[in-house]
């Protein structure tokens, strides 16, 4: 679930191109343990298996992938947002 929320953060900005920087940058210059393999590619860090994440999450409804004019950009879904909203729902409960 933590990669529908970096998509919730970046919703103005989620291109795949940044998506990929973004998770990049997490695991290899914070060191947040995501678990992708990334290679270089000619504008920037790219990972298959984060693709295939977020075709799966496309697939199942959570994510909306649309090629626009300066891209491809990914945003959660309603499906999507109303996931997180329940999971922060049920962790708000957990903690009282």
């Amino acid at each position: 679930m933590w990669l529908l929320r970096i998509i919730k953060e970046q919703e103005n900005t989620s291109s795949l191109l940044e998506l990929h920087k973004t998770v990049y940058k997490l695991q290899n210059e914070r060191g947040v343990k995501l678990g992708y393999d990334f290679v270089k590619y000619s504008f920037g860090p790219y990972s298959k298996d984060l693709e295939n994440d977020l075709m799966l999450l496309a697939q199942v409804g959570l994510v909306v992938i649309e090629s626009r004019e300066r891209g491809t950009h990914v945003r959660l879904s309603n499906k999507g947002l109303a996931l997180l909203s329940s999971l922060d729902s049920s962790r708000t409960n957990a903690t009282k």
